[in-house]
């Protein structure tokens, strides 16, 4: 008797775990969770996340659906879900925003924050985000004054979720081992990307895609740096025409701004590039940083060749890969 007993609770505790389902959809689409009372709210959230981006052309930042609660049940389990209602009088939304961000509903409640995020909380690889206000006035001001803050926040709530979600489909492990004992640096490949060392001896490290072409280049060199933005974008105009066949910088779309890179003070390029030659182009982003540890410059680079597609989410793809660089410490 003894012995079923603890078959049975083997049996139950095995049915009672099964793995979360994965999440499915677009890595691009944001769904937008809302109540009927709250439609005009969410058409401003929609007019906000869809805006337009300028890349080689003009394309929505995010391709943005609405439904109301009562369609969760078949939704539930969507990449980027956002729950969107004000909390007085009481939403009926407000049983699932609490489920959400739990001890953190007092604050929202008293307008302390308006944003929450939880990541793989109804499926795997899955973004929850909450977006609310205590009253209706509250959540239409938010809307109205609030708009770049709550783009930015859910930009990176998507950015996050796909840096976490990229290698469910697989990971080429073997290779990231031997990036890093070869050349002292290293980046998590998914499934099908291939590396082309053909100028390694040039600290040029090509990675590709195709079908559409992403393409990730890393370089790296010793010394010191006087000016870090134009060292930065010396080093991505060389790479870009000694190492991508004549590849330029379009100097119109080119920005240059100061950020970071996993912690390291960065210079960030962003724009669009050309090939005159082929009459081809794309966008870019590029990174220029230094790793203490290694005693070196690093320029990091993911540009998208996609005619005819939206180049933002193929982007996205290519920056969730740059999130996991490591660079080894030098030897003494």
């Amino acid at each position: 008797m003894k012995k079923l007993m603890t078959l049975a609770l083997t049996v139950l505790a095995i049915s009672c775990s099964k793995p979360m389902i994965a999440a499915f959809g677009s890595n691009s689409e944001i769904l937008i969770v809302t109540t009927p009372r709250c439609s005009e709210e969410a058409m401003k959230l929609k007019n906000i996340l869809s805006r337009e981006i300028v890349t080689v052309q003009y394309e929505p930042a995010f391709k943005v659906r609405i439904v109301t609660k009562a369609d969760l049940r078949t939704e539930l389990n969507r990449k980027n879900v956002l729950l969107l209602d004000y909390l007085s009088p009481e939403s009926r939304l407000e049983g699932k925003i609490r489920d959400v961000v739990g001890q953190k509903f007092d604050e929202l409640e008293r307008g302390e924050t308006y944003r929450y995020v939880v990541y793989d909380r109804w499926a795997r690889g899955q973004a929850v985000m909450v977006v609310t206000a205590p009253t209706k006035q509250d959540l239409n001001r938010l809307l109205d004054e609030k708009a770049d803050e709550i783009f930015n926040f859910v930009e990176t709530c998507v950015q996050t979720r796909l840096n976490k979600a990229l290698f469910y489909g697989g990971e080429q492990k073997v290779a990231t081992k031997r990036l890093l004992d070869t050349y002292g640096w290293t980046l998590r490949l998914p499934t099908g990307y291939k590396i082309d060392e053909t100028y390694a001896s040039e600290r040029v490290v090509k990675i590709m895609e195709d079908k559409p072409a992403r393409m990730i280049t890393v370089y790296w060199e010793g010394g010191q740096w006087s000016d870090e933005s134009k060292n930065c974008l010396d080093r991505k105009r060389m790479l870009a025409w000694q190492y991508w066949d004549e590849d330029e910088v379009v100097d119109e779309t080119l920005r240059i701004e100061e950020g970071e890179f996993l912690g390291h003070k960065a210079i960030v390029l962003s724009g669009t590039w050309e090939n005159k030659k082929y009459t081809i182009g794309g966008i870019f982003v590029t990174y220029c940083f230094s790793c203490p540890e290694a005693g070196r410059h690093y320029v990091v680079d993911a540009a998208v060749f996609a005619p005819g597609l939206d180049k933002l989410p193929l982007l996205r793809e290519l920056k969730a890969i740059l999130s996991t660089f490591e660079c080894k410490p030098r030897a003494e």
